[in-house]
């Protein structure tokens, strides 16, 4: 009789415990130009557990001690799930990976970035093929190649200053040099990446903000980032002002055309940058300014004015330059992220 009450007892117990085990992963990919893009969103606890690795021209996601189903949104790439807590992706030749997280919601990323040009994918074999041999592969039609020599997502980067405009100054650190380093660090990210990037200077010369807004408008971006420093322990994002409230002769440095038409790019822009600088240095290290009469309001793009703590505040090391890179381009991710969904 004692042993029959235990097993009832065990038995009525397993749902409850199984539904409080069990999480949902929301899962979806898609192609960039140059990447295939997966994400994989759900609780902070299962998304940190999160391991990476590839085998072969696979890829393995392993969630130890977790698990999980599968709530597909948008798959352009096959997977099988592999017992109760990995998936195996086969998206096809590839020739490395960039993998990272991000808050609000939480999710991991993947970015996988193809072997060809022309993106390949491969069928999802069948379970018992699967730890086998590589699954087949096919390439999409033609009307994925690309229709100039890139076709990657257009960015400008503007560092500040230059020439005989030092900007602040700190010892033997000036301002035009710090944010020139940064910005170049930024644009190598982009070349190895998805996006096109271009500097309004790439050396030390002064540029006016007509000529740097000819130039970032002649390249006809998506975005625009102009990199500064100031005074202040945290760092501000600034975004344009757009008003009709002003007199004509006013006007022309708070908005035109461009910028009113791309005014709601700039706040997706904004939000990702926030989310990126917030996830790598923390809440309080960031804010937000409305910016009259800047460069930003004479750029046709999603743009702003990043600028960077004092040199009080932030030693500016190597370390710290390719950290606040990484930050920026991650924040640029996030836009194309969200431009996808």
């Amino acid at each position: 009789m004692k042993k029959i009450l235990l097993l009832l007892v065990f038995l009525l117990s397993l749902p409850l415990v199984s539904s409080g085990a069990i999480n949902v992963l929301k899962l979806r990919a898609s192609n960039h130009p140059e990447f295939l893009r997966i994400v994989l969103e759900g609780e902070l606890s299962v998304i940190e557990a999160a391991r990476v690795y590839q085998k072969t021209q696979n890829i393995f996601v392993k969630f130890p001690d977790k698990l999980f189903l599968i709530e597909k949104e948008k798959i352009e790439v096959p997977f099988t799930k592999k017992d109760n807590n990995s998936i195996i992706f086969y998206p096809g030749a590839f020739r490395g990976l960039k993998v990272f997280r991000l808050k609000h919601p939480d999710r991991l990323v993947i970015d996988v970035y193809l072997r060809d040009k022309q993106k390949q994918v491969r069928r999802t074999p069948t379970p018992d093929r699967e730890e086998k041999s590589s699954p087949p592969s096919f390439t999409f039609p033609d009307a994925n190649k690309k229709q100039k020599a890139s076709e990657g997502t257009i960015v400008i980067i503007d560092p500040g200053h230059g020439g005989y405009d030092n900007g602040l100054i700190k010892g033997r650190y000036r301002e035009k040099n710090v944010v020139l380093d940064i910005s170049r660090k930024l644009n190598d990210l982009l070349s190895r990446g998805s996006f096109e990037g271009h500097l309004t200077r790439g050396s030390d010369r002064f540029m006016t903000q007509l000529e740097r807004a000819e130039f970032a408008n002649a390249k006809e971006p998506e975005m625009f980032l102009s990199i500064h420093m100031g005074t202040r322990k945290n760092m501000v994002i600034y975004l344009p002002v757009i008003t009709d409230d002003l007199p004509d002769l006013v006007k022309p440095y708070l908005s035109n055309k461009g910028q009113e038409e791309h005014m709601q790019k700039t706040i997706t822009l904004l939000n990702a940058m926030k989310e990126a600088i917030t996830v790598e240095f923390g809440e309080d290290m960031v804010s937000i300014q409305p910016l009259p009469y800047s460069i930003i309001s004479k750029t046709e793009s999603a743009s702003l004015l990043i600028e960077l703590p004092s040199f009080d505040s932030v030693v500016y090391a190597e370390g710290m330059r390719t950290k606040i890179a990484n930050t920026l381009y991650k924040g640029l991710y996030i836009y194309e992220e969200i431009k996808t969904k």
